[in-house]
C-alpha cells in the first residue's frame, strides 16, 4: 500500500479551489501564500464537506420506510463520517498543538 502524499493533496486541492472560486476564501488564502495548517484544514473541510452530502443523499434516497439494509447502511455511513471528523479533529488540534509548542522553544 502506498503512502498518501498529503502535501501533494492539499496543493492540488486548494491549486483546484482556487482556479474555480477566484472570489472565495480559499483563493484569498492561494493568493497570500497560506500557512501549510490552513491548507490542510481547508483541504479536509472540504472532504468532510464532499462527505456530508454523500451521507445526506443516502438519507434521502431511504425514504420513509427503510428496509434493515437500508438502515444498517446510513448506519455504518454515519460512523464512517463521525469517524472522519474525529480523525481530522484530532489531527489539526495535534499540528496546532505542535505548532504552538514549536513557537514556544523558538521566542
Amino acid at each position: 500500500m502506498s503512502e498518501i502524499n498529503w502535501n501533494q493533496v492539499i496543493s492540488d486541492i486548494q491549486l483546484r479551489d482556487a482556479r474555480e472560486n477566484s472570489g472565495t476564501e480559499d483563493a484569498r488564502a492561494a493568493k497570500r501564500g497560506a500557512g501549510w495548517l490552513e491548507a490542510f484544514a481547508i483541504a479536509m473541510g472540504k472532504l468532510i464537506e464532499k462527505q456530508g452530502n454523500a451521507l445526506m443523499r443516502t438519507a434521502e434516497s431511504i425514504g420513509d420506510k427503510p428496509s434493515a439494509a437500508d438502515s444498517t447502511k446510513l448506519t455504518v455511513e454515519s460512523q464512517m463520517y463521525s469517524m472522519f471528523i474525529q480523525a481530522v479533529s484530532t489531527a489539526l488540534k495535534s499540528m496546532g498543538e505542535g505548532q504552538t509548542a514549536m513557537a514556544r522553544k523558538s521566542g
